[in-house]
């Protein structure tokens, strides 16, 4: 009795209790992740507005702690997980206690695992898992950012090469159109040259000549037929007028009167009517 007494030194006695506490804590995260399945299952049974006043009239907890728990249990449990009274688990849970599980829920589930195979957790002191899920968080947090600047740089990059070629198909169709229309007007100096051509020939042709010949002796021909009128409605006025005079001169003498109403009539007349060409 008095040599196991003398072999139970300090160090032997620590490494004791921190067995028994990391068993604690392996109890206490099989039980977090019972209690926390189970209050996953009420909170889908209970009614909307229920959930707090359920926690606190039937354990005291707070939403937190509730929340918390139901987190244990979803990183952490299956929907298999067993009741404590069965003795063995129908899983193998991480070689984990309570503290150091809830201190893992700092690093995403997708991470976790891999997080946990790279360090000796068991091993670890509190104050080190924190530090290290706090750098491993900082770390993915410049990861996700780094990601997020890299794909908006990558759709900017994305959307100026989709709008170089947009630019470029314009200026190609632009280009093509610009060879369709000189070619357009090519076509069109040719073609005014041609009819210019044909025109030129048509004026020297003697069909041409006799056309203009004959436009311009039908030209000379209704002027000279206009003169002829004029010069034939000129004599007859003037005959016109002769005789008039002449009638005039005979009623003089025989009806005064008459003479002096028509003399007037004839005065008029050739006034008016000379006064209406001078005003054209």
């Amino acid at each position: 009795m008095n040599a196991l007494t003398t072999n139970r030194t300090p160090p032997v006695i620590a490494a004791e209790i921190n067995t028994i506490k990391y068993q604690t804590g392996k109890f206490l995260l099989t039980g977090a992740i019972e209690i926390g399945q189970r209050l996953k299952e009420a909170k889908g049974l209970l009614p909307h507005g229920e959930w707090g006043k359920w926690l606190e009239e039937s354990f005291s907890y707070s939403q937190q702690t509730a929340a918390k728990l139901m987190r244990i249990f979803e990183a952490y449990g299956t929907p298999q997980t067993v009741s404590l009274d069965a003795g063995n688990q129908a899983h193998e849970l991480p070689n984990l206690n309570y503290t150091q599980a809830l201190i893992l829920l700092g690093i995403p589930a997708e991470e976790r695992a891999e997080f946990i195979a790279e360090l000796d957790v068991e091993n670890m002191s509190t104050r080190e898992l924190e530090k290290a899920v706090n750098d491993r968080s900082q770390a993915l947090k410049e990861r996700d950012q780094a990601l997020k600047e890299k794909g908006d740089l990558q759709k900017t990059l994305d959307d100026q090469v989709n709008q170089i070629t947009r630019l470029t198909t314009e200026r190609d169709k632009l280009k093509t159109k610009a060879v369709e229309l000189n070619q357009s007007q090519r076509e069109m100096e040719t073609k005014e040259v041609q009819l210019q051509s044909e025109l030129n020939s048509i004026k020297k042709s003697t069909s041409y000549e006799d056309i203009r010949v004959m436009n311009k002796k039908l030209n000379e021909a209704q002027n000279k037929a206009c003169a002829n009128r004029v010069a034939f409605l000129y004599d007859s006025l003037d005959r016109t007028l002769k005789e008039l005079t002449a009638e005039l001169k005979t009623l003089s003498a025989k009806d005064p009167a008459a003479y002096e109403a028509y003399s007037k009539k004839v005065l008029n007349f050739l006034t008016k009517g000379l006064k209406e060409r001078t005003q054209q």
